[in-house]
Formats: C-alpha cells, sequence, structure tokens
C-alpha cells in the first residue's frame, strides 16, 4: 500500500466536509429553526457531535495487536466521556494571525446582547388589542422567534467568548484574555478538590485491602482489623466532608466571581431567567375587537380602533428594522470566524499541493508522512469545532430572516384592516355630517317659511322656538348614534357629566328652569312693559335662558327709549328682593293722580266737584278704548274687575289739607291728557270761582303706579 496517497485521501476528507458543512449550513438552520423551541438541547447534542467525530481519526489510526484477538474484544470499554463544545475549544491550538481584535469582538457581543434583549422584550409584550384573530397567530409565532432567537444568541455569545480566548493564546494554553482575579482561588479550590479525591480514592483501595483481610483473618488478628476498619470510615467521613465543602464554595465561587466576557454574559442572561427554562416570557393576549365589530360601531369606537391600528403597525415597523439592525450585527460577528474558517481551508489546500510535489524519500517519507498527517488532523478537528461553534449564530441569522417574514407578513394584514377601518370611519363620518347638513337646511326653510307665512309676532315666535327645540334634539340623536353605540358606557359616562353640570352650571339649569316660568300665563311677553332690578323697559326676546328689554328713562309715564338692551338671566325671577312689575296682559293705561293743596277757609266739596268735572271731560275722550281693555281683562281672568273712573278724597298733609284726584290714562297719550287737564285747570283759576278761591296753589299731575 503507498502511504503517500494518504494525506491526499485527508486533504480530500476535509475538503469534502468544509464544502459540505458550508453547503448544508443553510439546511441545518432550518432544521433548528423547526425545533427551536429547545436550542439549548439541539446545540448540546450538536456539541457532542464534533466530539464523537474528533475520535474518528484516532479509531482509524494502526491499532495495537492485540485488538485482533477476541479476549480483547470482549474485554469492558472504558473509554473517557465525550468532551463538550468548551472543552473542545480549549484543547484547540492557538489562534493565530487572526486580525481578530478580541476586546473589540466582545465589546461587539454585549452589544449585541443588550439589543437582542430589547428586541425580545418588545416581540413578548406589544401586542394590539384590535385587529383579526390571525393577528394573535401572529404574534404568539413573532414571541417563539424572538424566544428562539435570544436563546440562540446566548448561546453563540458563550461560544465566541470561548473561541475569544484562543485568539493570539499562548503554546502553553494560557489564554491571552479571560484572566479574573477569582483565578487564583479558584486553581486552588481545584488542587485542594483533587488532593482529597486522591485520598478518598486510596482510602478506597485501603478499605477494600482491609475488608480482604477481615474476611481472611482468625480470631487473633480480626480485632485489629476491625479497629483499622474504625479509623478508615471516620477518615473516609471526614474527606467526604471537606470535598463537599470544597465543592459548594467552588460552586459558588464560579456563580459569583465569574468576570470578564463570560460573566457579562451570564449577568445579561440572568436578566430574562425565562430564557434559560427554554420556555421564554409567557404573555396574555387582550381582548380581541374584530375590525368587523369596529366597522358597524360608533365613530367614537372606529376612531380607538385606527390609532390602535396605527400604533401596531408603528411598532411592527420598528421591529422589522431591528430585526434587520440584529442581522447585520449577527453577519457582522460571524464574519471575522469565517475568515478563519476560509483561512484553514487554504491551509488545508497549501498542505495538499505542498505533499503532492514533495519527491520520495525511503529514509524520511514514513516521518513526513506522520507530520503531515497529524497537520491534516489539526486542521480538520479546529475546522469541526470552530464550524459547530459558529452554528448557534448561523441558526440566529436563518430565525432572523423567519422572523422579518412573519413581522412583514403581520404588518401587511395590519395594514389591511387599518385601510379597512378607515374607509368605514370616513364613510360614517360622511354621513354624519350629511345628515347634519340636511337637518340645517330643513331648518333654514322651516325658518324662512315661518317669518313669510306667519305674520302673527307671538306665534312667529314660538313656531321658531319650537324649530330650535325640534332641530337641536334632532341633531343631538344624529350625533350621539353616530359616535357612540355602546349605550351601557354612554349611560355611566353621562351620570358623571350630568353631576359635574349639576355643579358647574347652576346659575344657568337655574335659568332654564325660570325660562318655563316666564313663558307662562301671567309670564313676561314680547313688547311687554316690564320694571326689574329698577330697570324699566320693554321686551324685545325672550330665551331659554336670558331675556332681552329696550331701555325706558323718563318721569311718569313719561318714558323714552336709550337705545340700549338690558340682557337679565331668567334666574332673576327667583332672587329675592328683585321684584319684576309687568304690566297687566292687555291693558295699555296706566293712572295718574292729580294733587292739589287747598286753602283754609276753600270750600272743599266744591272744589273737588270743580277738578273731577275738568279731569271728566278729558277722560270722555278715550273712555271707550279703556273700558274695552277692561273687558278684555275680565274674559281673559274670567273673574269680573272694578271699571276705572275718576276718584277724588281728602287727605290731611303736613302743609295743610289736600285734595287728591286718580283717574286712567292711556299710555300712549298719558302725556296729552295730563296737558289737557293742566290747561283746563290753569283757564279755570283765572276765572271766578270755586277754584281760584279755594286752591292755594297750582296742582300738580304724577304718575300714581310704577309702569
Amino acid at each position: 500500500m503507498n502511504l503517500r496517497n494518504k494525506p491526499s485521501f485527508a486533504v480530500n476528507s476535509l475538503l469534502v466536509a468544509a464544502i459540505t458543512a458550508l453547503l448544508l449550513s443553510p439546511v441545518l438552520c432550518a432544521q433548528t429553526g423547526a425545533n427551536a423551541s429547545a436550542p439549548q438541547h439541539s446545540a448540546s447534542s450538536a456539541s457532542t457531535t464534533p466530539a464523537t467525530n474528533a475520535t474518528a481519526p484516532a479509531a482509524s489510526a494502526p491499532q495495537p495487536a492485540q485488538d485482533a484477538t477476541g479476549s480483547e474484544r470482549t474485554r469492558p470499554s472504558h473509554a473517557a466521556p465525550a468532551l463538550t463544545l468548551e472543552q473542545q475549544i480549549e484543547k484547540l491550538p492557538p489562534l493565530t494571525a487572526t486580525k481578530i481584535d478580541a476586546k473589540g469582538q466582545g465589546e461587539n457581543i454585549l452589544q449585541h446582547l443588550n439589543e437582542i434583549l430589547r428586541f425580545y422584550r418588545a416581540a413578548t409584550t406589544k401586542i394590539q388589542k384590535a385587529g383579526e384573530p390571525s393577528d394573535i397567530l401572529y404574534a404568539e409565532q413573532s414571541k417563539a422567534q424572538a424566544t428562539q432567537i435570544a436563546q440562540l444568541a446566548f448561546q453563540s455569545a458563550r461560544n465566541e467568548a470561548a473561541l475569544l480566548t484562543r485568539v493570539n493564546a499562548s503554546p502553553n494554553g494560557t489564554p491571552a484574555q479571560g484572566n479574573t482575579a477569582s483565578e487564583p482561588q479558584a486553581q486552588r479550590l481545584a488542587a485542594a478538590r483533587a488532593r482529597i479525591e486522591n485520598q478518598i480514592t486510596a482510602l478506597q483501595a485501603t478499605d477494600a485491602a482491609n475488608d480482604a483481610a477481615i474476611a481472611h483473618s482468625n480470631a487473633k488478628t480480626r480485632p485489629a482489623l476491625l479497629e483499622r476498619q474504625e479509623q478508615i470510615d471516620g477518615e473516609f467521613k471526614f474527606l467526604q466532608a471537606t470535598l463537599d465543602a470544597l465543592t459548594r464554595v467552588a460552586n459558588l465561587s464560579e456563580a459569583q466571581g465569574r468576570a470578564g466576557l463570560l460573566g457579562e454574559i451570564d449577568r445579561l442572561a440572568s436578566s430574562a431567567p425565562e430564557l434559560a427554562s427554554g420556555t421564554g416570557k409567557s404573555i396574555t393576549a387582550p381582548p380581541l375587537e374584530t375590525v368587523a365589530d369596529a366597522q358597524h360601531a360608533g365613530l367614537v369606537t372606529q376612531g380607538s380602533v385606527l390609532f390602535d391600528l396605527l400604533s401596531a403597525r408603528r411598532s411592527i415597523d420598528q421591529q422589522i428594522s431591528e430585526t434587520d439592525r440584529l442581522r447585520d450585527q449577527a453577519d457582522d460577528l460571524r464574519k471575522p470566524f469565517l475568515n478563519v474558517l476560509r483561512t484553514l481551508i487554504a491551509q488545508g489546500e497549501t498542505l495538499t499541493q505542498q505533499t503532492v510535489t514533495v519527491p520520495a524519500a525511503p529514509a524520511t517519507s514514513t516521518q513526513d508522512i506522520l507530520a503531515t498527517r497529524k497537520q491534516f488532523d489539526e486542521l480538520t478537528s479546529t475546522f469541526r469545532v470552530l464550524s459547530d461553534a459558529m452554528l448557534p449564530l448561523t441558526q440566529e441569522v436563518t430565525l432572523l430572516e423567519q422572523e422579518r417574514g412573519t413581522l412583514t407578513s403581520w404588518s401587511i394584514a395590519t395594514d389591511a384592516e387599518y385601510k379597512s377601518i378607515l374607509r368605514s370611519l370616513l364613510i360614517r363620518a360622511a354621513f354624519i355630517a350629511g345628515a347634519l347638513l340636511l337637518l340645517f337646511v330643513a331648518s333654514q326653510v322651516w325658518g324662512r317659511a315661518t317669518v313669510r307665512y306667519v305674520s302673527d309676532l307671538r306665534r312667529r315666535r314660538q313656531l321658531l322656538l319650537v324649530r330650535r327645540i325640534v332641530i337641536g334634539f334632532v341633531g343631538g340623536l344624529i350625533v350621539i348614534f353616530g359616535f357612540v353605540t355602546q349605550f351601557s358606557s354612554l349611560a355611566t359616562f353621562a351620570g358623571f357629566i350630568s353631576a359635574g353640570i349639576a355643579v358647574g352650571l347652576q346659575t344657568i339649569l337655574l335659568s332654564v328652569a325660570a325660562y318655563f316660568f316666564i313663558v307662562g300665563r301671567y309670564g313676561v311677553r314680547v313688547g311687554d312693559r316690564i320694571t326689574v332690578s329698577g330697570v324699566t323697559g320693554t321686551v324685545i326676546e325672550v330665551g331659554i335662558a336670558r331675556f332681552y328689554m329696550m331701555e325706558l328713562v323718563g318721569s311718569g309715564t313719561e318714558l323714552h327709549s336709550t337705545g340700549r338692551v338690558a340682557v337679565f338671566a331668567n334666574s332673576v325671577l327667583f332672587q329675592t328682593g328683585t321684584p319684576l312689575y309687568k304690566q297687566l296682559p292687555g291693558t295699555e293705561y296706566a293712572w295718574h293722580e292729580l294733587t292739589a293743596k287747598l286753602k283754609p277757609e276753600a270750600d272743599t266739596e266744591a272744589v273737588s266737584h270743580a277738578l273731577c268735572g275738568i279731569i271728566e271731560g278729558v277722560y270722555q275722550t278715550y273712555k271707550g278704548e279703556i273700558e274695552s281693555q277692561q273687558h278684555q281683562i275680565e274674559n281673559w281672568m274670567g273673574a269680573p274687575v272694578d271699571r276705572p273712573s275718576v276718584d277724588s278724597h281728602l287727605r290731611l298733609a303736613d302743609d295743610g289739607l289736600q285734595v287728591a284726584i286718580l283717574f286712567p290714562v292711556q299710555i300712549g297719550g298719558a302725556a296729552k291728557a295730563d296737558a289737557a287737564i293742566a290747561s283746563a285747570i290753569l283757564k279755570a283759576m283765572q276765572t271766578e270761582g270755586p277754584l281760584k278761591q279755594g286752591l292755594a296753589a297750582v296742582p300738580t299731575i304724577k304718575a300714581a303706579i310704577k309702569t
């Protein structure tokens, strides 16, 4: 057999393994994504695989001659347990000339883990409250993938941290980075534990020998052997207790004193302990309001759902951007070690070329072949360990791509729901606007028809008031049914609003209540002359909360407009100390009083008769109109009322005897009647008669009541 062909076969095996690993890495990642609910188990299986494979070259090496014997084949196997991935990384040769900045790479790993944790928490908390049932499936799938991504990120970070200890490491195995202040203590604990374990092993051998001696002892030697057995048991218990204590101290020291990059990774992992269990963070989805229900809801509900969907879409877009950034970071973290793998492949190809071109030398060919075989074995082992260490990071990249696809599909679905709700909202808003516009047109038509076809001012104002109430009521119904559909919540909300209105709008509510008293039988009408709070005027409008009157000033019944409008709240009717005086409905007359001072020797009866005759003469000119008004009052009240007439009486005052005469006058002609009476009295005082002889001064005429 030609031994020169051995290296060529090994190189071909190395190249085939490398190409197969690179080509099948997406397949492995896809299989891992399907089983990523427990990525740690897959990683552990992956880590044990290279250990088994790493022993393959040793198994294919030449075996001793006794392998051919049947007795050796039946001997029980005492093979060492498979090495973990971290142990395999520790046994790697130093990774020199890699151009890897271990410190910068460690900082990038920690930054990547921090952003992975933020991404994981965002994926497990941001769930929309409105949409379709498929949105819950998207949320659960995104949460599961985010959990797998976080687990793989921590696993790959630990693998990279272990690989960084081999970057530019010394040939004796001391790492260039990762030394901690707790290493001397850990070494002392390990040495103490090893010493105790050796003592226990030696003591077990001594105990076995002593048991054999006891089994073959006689009565003379047995007591000494039993005493020896007691000593061995006591020493064994002491050594076992010491070993247990050292084990607990070592575990505590390893858990608390771990520093460097691995310590930082462990501290970050402790902030999300649910990732270690492989279950991820459990979340409870809120009650989902479907789009179909929201489309038939009110404007307020649709607006709330619209903003929820808008917020959800913005959150999903942010998660997509974060996913792209994390994928780029993962690619950057993987790139230095992919370059190392490419370097290993190049070294294998170079070694193959050297082996093929070296001429055969009988004296040194076997040694060269063995040295070359050793180099190939080192390259193969290093390549397999590096590819296994990079596998979680490759799986993380694949899962990030799957997460991006899930989030993209979710974003498309949410966008469709958003457009559907927006369309329904705009249609409902247009319907409400159209209904209000139609109501406005009807209000204008009603108002113009009332003004055009109703000539009675009182009836016109009543119709306009009815129009205002009807339009307000219908408009309120349109707004309420257009904006709100859940009347149970509306009732609660209306209760709070009513309580607030009752406290904050007391005066307005009182004015509204007084309005119904004002428009009553003895209330205030437009055109009435009233006096309230010392202000006299003619009412020009009565509103639901206020009434308006044109201010009048003057003396007696001689009142004139000032051009100002006085405004009073209707609640003034309920205020104490603020009386309101109003002309009786249907009456347009008032009472005036003529007062004349008499001389002591005057004939009071003759003077009173003369004055009453003058006043009666003037009163006869408008008596018919006043009696007509009196008749209307009787019909309106349904009871007889004393007819107005001229009435005279005597009275004693501080300055002497006086005669007072009350007589009715029309409000519109009061000044004319007073002038006629005054003119007639002055003429009578200039001629001989009772007035000239009995009057001590010119009589005075003034209004007898407030108007």
